[in-house]
């Protein structure tokens, strides 16, 4: 360590500071600083802080303080950002409040932010060569910054600091949420469906970036009646910092809208105050005027373990080869990624039989999602308790995520007149035509025919004329997905979704241990499932392009198509994100 009082000096004036808050620089920040670079040095990687604190109690500045200590007393390359820079877009938070619940136009709870851009934003700080785009969220004008505007890190980075309101919350029980706690809750959300839309996403999405963070700290606020208060000094802070013009019309609050506004948050922030103190690493306890009272470094049990890597896998045309379904160049890697305890689940259009062949061929006692989402398999006693809302059938634990199989087959029927020479369905085409449309013996075909939760269809019209019968399934509810084959109909799921349950029974079931999820696919219909996944790796076709993803970063594609890509792929994955799978190990006999 460097001194380096005149940095201190230097903050405190730039951020028009108190001349006192020098001392609790020294008293508290400094001695936080110096432990964190110790964990830093031992961890010989980049690290990512989180900062917790309820609104107004001055995360922002702390991180700014960490950051600048980081860069002037050790000589570490940081930076800081703000969970409020990956709220929703104003459009997106608008399509929310119309089809989930009107109190989701208000950003800040969870469900408002972009998660996968945020975990996909913290890997590449860290983990990136070059430059790195980090977005900013407008708060006067309620929207997020266009991306020429958006900031440009050079990476990788020693340090990531991150702060935010709700991050390290955790969801609550369903007897919790059934009570309002304000009159917002009481008279905005009487059915509760905002505060449940809310608490799960919390259960669900937010994990995998709390995930990300490595060292813990907490800003704990006396109670939540003082978030008043700290929010507008903030307000006012912005208000005064605007041209009076501008502030007119802009999204500056006064007192009253400030009332309402924090309404919105009390509930997690109280949540918080009661359940995260045990679990920070470092704890800062306030006082009504955010002066601090003590600051505790709680006991650790080292660094976080190593995360547990979690592979998705889509089947035809990535594991299994695309002409002749074959896994044959992936069966070393498959093999060895068993003995290490990775699970390997496949995701896939496939029926429950075809996945059941394929999982005894390679002695994989893993879960399984069929039929593109619909339902995801768990052995009974995989987990140990069963998930919830889940019906047990033949020795799994099912959760299906739609309606049978009979329901979209009547749909189909129902405007089966006007297209009727353009498709078929694999129920029309029995076992023979499913054997001439797909090259399958006659046991794989009869495999394939054992739909459970929707219905494939081969089309043979005009693209306009596919487009014209989508669009009137569609108006009926259903929701039709392209493979590299055939369309399948079925409802309102998809293979992200099914991955994302399935990782949050992976982190119920083990709430101390870190998951990274990989997801491999080749195809347009495993889009929703490589965009949910921490890392997606694309599988060259030999037959079809691409997908197309939105995301920037945590891609990667494979060099060869079919299975030899998939094991090039994870191999490389492995490696370049120094995940703690060891893929060298020669294979025990027998």
């Amino acid at each position: 360590m460097v001194r380096n009082d005149s940095a201190i000096q230097q903050f405190v004036v730039q951020n028009q500071l108190p001349a006192s808050y020098s001392a609790v620089i020294e008293q508290y920040f400094a001695p936080l600083a110096e432990a964190i670079i110790s964990h830093h040095n031992s961890a010989k990687r980049p690290f990512v802080i989180g900062i917790h604190g309820a609104q107004g109690s001055g995360k922002t500045t702390l991180a700014s303080v960490l950051v600048m200590l980081f860069k002037s007393f050790y000589q570490k390359s940081a930076v800081d950002i703000s969970l409020d820079d990956f709220y929703l877009t104003k459009a997106a938070r608008e399509r929310l409040a119309r089809t989930v619940h009107p109190l989701l136009m208000t950003r800040g709870v969870p469900g408002t932010h972009d998660v996968r851009l945020a975990v996909d934003t913290l890997r590449a700080l860290t983990q990136h060569q070059g430059l790195v785009s980090v977005p900013r969220f407008n708060k006067a004008t309620d929207d997020r910054f266009l991306q020429d505007k958006w900031t440009q890190l050079q990476t990788p980075l020693d340090v990531v600091v991150i702060e935010g309101w709700c991050l390290g919350a955790s969801a609550q029980t369903d007897t919790q949420l059934q009570s309002p706690v304000n009159t917002l809750e009481a008279d905005e959300d009487a059915d509760a469906t905002w505060r449940n839309y809310v608490n799960q996403q919390l259960k669900l999405n937010y994990p995998a970036l709390f995930d990300c963070i490595d060292v813990w700290v907490m800003l704990k606020a006396p109670d939540f009646s003082c978030v008043f208060d700290w929010r507008m000094e903030q307000e006012d802070k912005l208000r005064m910092a605007l041209a009076d013009e501008v502030s007119r019309h802009s999204g500056v609050m006064n007192p009253q809208q400030m009332r309402r506004f924090i309404q919105h948050y009390q509930r997690i922030s109280e949540h918080c105050m009661s359940s995260l103190p045990q679990k920070m690493d470092y704890l800062i306890e306030l006082d009504q005027d955010r002066n601090i009272i003590q600051m505790t470094e709680q006991p650790r049990q080292g660094l976080k373990t190593a995360p547990q890597l979690l592979i998705f896998t889509d089947l035809d045309g990535s594991l299994l080869d695309h002409h002749n379904y074959r896994h044959d160049e992936a069966d070393e890697l498959l093999s060895r990624l068993e003995n290490q305890a990775v699970p390997v689940i496949p995701v896939s259009s496939k029926t429950q039989a075809e996945i059941e062949l394929l999982r005894d061929s390679l002695s994989n006692q893993h879960p399984f999602i069929v039929e593109n989402g619909a339902a995801v398999f768990i052995p009974v006693g995989y987990f140990a308790q069963p998930p919830e809302d889940v019906t047990t059938i033949g020795g799994y634990w099912v959760k299906q995520f739609v309606e049978p199989r009979s329901h979209w087959q009547q749909l189909i029927k129902s405007i089966s007149d006007d297209f009727a020479t353009d498709f078929t369905t694999f129920a029309e085409a029995g076992i023979d035509g499913i054997i001439a449309m797909t090259g399958l013996n006659v046991h794989a075909a009869a495999r394939a025919a054992r739909r459970g939760y929707g219905e494939p269809v081969a089309w043979h019209g005009s693209p306009g004329r596919q487009k014209q019968f989508i669009e009137a399934l569609e108006q009926q509810g259903a929701r039709v997905l392209h493979g590299g084959r055939f369309m399948h109909v079925s409802g309102d799921c998809d293979k992200g979704k099914a991955l994302q349950w399935l990782v949050s029974e992976f982190r119920r079931n083990d709430p101390e241990q870190r998951f990274i999820s990989l997801a491999a696919g080749d195809s347009q219909n495993d889009c929703a499932m490589l965009e949910q996944a921490d890392l997606a790796l694309l599988i060259r076709s030999p037959v079809h392009g691409l997908p197309e993803l939105h995301r920037q970063y945590g891609v990667y594609i494979s060099k060869d198509t079919g299975p030899r890509g998939w094991s090039q792929g994870v191999r490389d994955i492995v490696v370049s994100n120094d995940i703690q799978v060891n893929l060298n190990e020669e294979t025990p006999d027998g």
